[in-house]
């Protein structure tokens, strides 16, 4: 959910191991790959999110060693709220999203992070008004109105070549 609130979404890396503070490029085996199922994972993962979240599996080949990526994309049109309890780690009603301070995903804490989530959604909506506003016909000019300034100095040209 944290990935899905943030914009160009996130990948998770099977096959990678931390360390301390290196990561180690184990790879995946195949019996292991062979248990990842991108409906199964994207239908438990919606049991908790809503609206939903969008993802995909990828298969990547990296130094003769075989990787998962699970693509997480950002959401479509509202951001991802947490819709069930899941133990400790997830909480009913909060909007999750990745810190700045350091790879994880947490609780929206601040005005910030809350900030960036909706001017996505402000964007998303604007394009989604656009688009159906050309859809039914409405070319773009008639939906962008005149500053009050150009309106002025239209009215003073009017005036002048009267």
């Amino acid at each position: 959910m944290g990935m899905a609130n943030i914009r160009d979404g996130g990948t998770i890396i099977i096959g990678v191991r931390k360390k301390n503070d290196n990561y180690i490029l184990e790879g995946i085996r195949k019996e292991h790959r062979a248990t990842y199922d991108s409906d199964n994972i994207q239908a438990w993962v919606n049991t908790y999110a809503d609206p939903y979240v969008r993802l995909g599996l990828h298969d990547v080949e990296f130094e003769g060693k075989q990787f998962l990526a699970i693509v997480i994309h950002e959401f479509d049109e509202i951001p991802v709220v947490c819709k069930r309890n899941y133990g400790s780690s997830l909480h009913q009603g909060k909007i999750y999203t990745r810190s700045h301070r350091i790879p994880e995903t947490c609780i929206v804490q601040s005005q910030t992070e809350m900030r960036e989530i909706i001017e996505m959604a402000t964007e998303k909506g604007v394009r989604h008004f656009l688009r159906t506003a050309q859809k039914v016909g409405i070319p773009l000019e008639k939906l962008i109105r005149e500053t009050d300034i150009q309106a002025l100095e239209k009215q003073a040209e009017e005036v002048l070549r009267d």
